[in-house]
C-alpha cells in the first residue's frame, strides 16, 4: 500500500482518484436536494474544502509546503509557455465584444456566488488536482518528451472527462481537454500554478457572465463564431510545440 500512495512518480494519480471520486460523488449528491445559490455556496465550500485537502495530501507526498505549491515563480517562462491559451482568450474577448448586446437575468446573489465564488474555488481546486497532483511526478521521472507527452495526456483526459459527467458530450470532452491541456503546458514548463488558476478563473467567470447575455446578431459576431473550432485546435497545436520544444541550453544540461 505504502508504494502506491507515496511513489512520488506516479501516486498523484491514485491521490487525484482518492480526491476526485469523493468531489464528483458529493457534488451529484447535494444537486439532488440543492439548487440556486445554495447549491453554489455547497459547491464552492466543496472545492476549498477538497482543495485545501490536496495541498495537505501533495505536502506530504512530494515534500512540499503550501508556500512551495501555491507560487508564482517563473512567472515570464509560465506566460510564455501560455501563449496559446492567452491567444485563444484574445479570440474569445474578440467574439464577446463584437456580438454583446446586454446582460439579462442576472441577480446579485447569483453573480456572487454562482460567477464569483465557485468561479474562484473551481480555479484553485482544479488546477491543484488535474494539474498540479498529477504532473508533479513528472519531475522524478527522466523528463524526456515521451513522459511530459504521457502526463499531460493524462491531465487533458481525465480534466476532459469530468466535465462529461453526467452526461456525455464529445464536444465539451475535446474543448474543455484543449484548454486543460494548455494549463497543463504551463505548469509542466514553469512549475507555476498560480497562473493557470488565475486564467482557470478569469475564463470561466466570463464563461459564466456571457450565459446572461443577450447577443446582438451581426456579420463580424457570426463570423468569429464560425472559427471557433480552428481557435481551439491552434491553442492545442501551439500549447503542444511549446510542451515538445526544449531550449538548447536545457539539453545540454539534461546531456551531462
Amino acid at each position: 500500500m505504502k508504494k502506491i500512495l507515496c511513489n512520488k512518480r506516479y501516486s498523484g494519480f491514485v491521490w487525484h482518484l482518492i480526491f476526485a471520486l469523493p468531489f464528483v460523488g458529493l457534488s451529484l449528491l447535494f444537486l439532488q436536494f440543492t439548487q440556486g445559490v445554495t447549491w453554489f455556496l455547497i459547491s464552492s465550500v466543496l472545492r476549498i474544502v477538497f482543495g485545501v485537502g490536496i495541498l495537505i495530501a501533495a505536502g506530504r507526498l512530494f515534500e512540499l509546503a503550501p508556500a512551495d505549491i501555491i507560487s508564482n515563480k517563473n512567472l515570464r517562462s509560465a506566460l510564455i509557455a501560455g501563449a496559446g491559451f492567452l491567444l485563444f482568450f484574445l479570440y474569445f474577448i474578440v467574439q464577446v465584444v463584437s456580438g454583446f448586446g446586454r446582460l439579462t437575468g442576472l441577480t446579485i446573489g447569483i453573480f456572487l456566488t454562482k460567477v464569483l465564488l465557485q468561479q474562484l474555488t473551481t480555479g484553485f481546486y482544479e488546477e491543484l488536482n488535474y494539474r498540479f497532483l498529477l504532473l508533479e511526478g513528472l519531475k522524478y521521472t527522466a523528463n524526456t518528451t515521451r513522459y511530459k507527452l504521457i502526463y499531460v495526456f493524462a491531465s487533458t483526459v481525465l480534466f476532459g472527462l469530468v466535465h462529461c459527467i453526467p452526461s456525455w458530450d464529445t464536444y465539451t470532452f475535446l474543448t474543455t481537454g484543449a484548454i486543460g491541456f494548455a494549463f497543463a503546458v504551463i505548469y509542466v514548463k514553469s512549475g507555476n500554478i498560480v497562473l493557470p488558476m488565475v486564467l482557470h478563473f478569469v475564463y470561466d467567470f466570463l464563461i459564466k457572465m456571457v450565459a446572461f447575455v443577450q447577443w446582438r446578431p451581426n456579420p463580424v459576431y457570426y463570423g468569429i463564431c464560425d472559427c471557433s473550432d480552428i481557435a481551439y485546435v491552434v491553442m492545442f497545436m501551439i500549447s503542444l510545440v511549446f510542451l515538445i520544444y526544449t531550449p538548447r541550453r536545457a539539453k545540454n544540461k539534461t546531456k551531462q
